[in-house]
């Protein structure tokens, strides 16, 4: 198969084109920390790949925020954490919210329906006027292989891969 690659086709960060022309598109994640199964790192992943630049999370709490980190490693995607600054004291959650909520061009908001943190950062994402996709996820006691609800058919017609593991299968078959 000799295809070219396409935005589409590869995940990976082009920072070669960013570094030529560094015009920043800045994703901002929230999400509870109850959530950290392999369905927040596809929904970040597919929300990523619409032409954002960076990603921007908050660095201590696990769930959402670290697969938000996995998701930047994985795909080398520059990433803009914030840490909580103990001068706010019990403020310092909010204003480590506020900072991301003022670098962010948009955002994803991943909660469990029930995360009181994560929903208030839903408001002060609403209250800024900035884009936003709100994605609200059932808790999991699974870590990993837990996917999606499938709630349509799959396509089931051969493409060429299909036919090539196909072709191969038949020719072992014969041997």
């Amino acid at each position: 198969m000799n295809k070219k690659n396409t935005d589409t086709d590869n995940p990976n960060f082009d920072s070669r084109t960013y570094c030529k022309n560094p015009n920043s598109k800045k994703l901002g994640v929230f999400g509870s920390r109850s959530l950290s199964d392999e369905r927040v790192f596809i929904l970040i992943a597919e929300e990523v790949r619409k032409g954002f630049t960076h990603i921007l999370t908050c660095q201590e709490p696990g769930g959402v925020s670290e697969v938000a980190q996995k998701v930047a490693k994985h795909y080398g995607y520059p990433l803009q954490c914030h840490f909580l600054n103990m001068q706010y004291l019990r403020g310092a959650f909010e204003q480590r919210s506020k900072e991301v909520i003022v670098e962010a061009d948009e955002f994803l908001v991943i909660h469990d329906g029930q995360s009181k943190g994560t929903a208030n950062e839903l408001k002060l994402v609403k209250k800024s006027g900035k884009p936003y996709r709100y994605e609200i996820l059932e808790k999991s006691e699974f870590t990993k292989s837990v996917g999606f609800n499938i709630k349509e058919d799959w396509d089931t017609a051969l493409d060429e891969l299909d036919q090539i593991l196909h072709l191969d299968y038949e020719q072992t078959t014969k041997d």
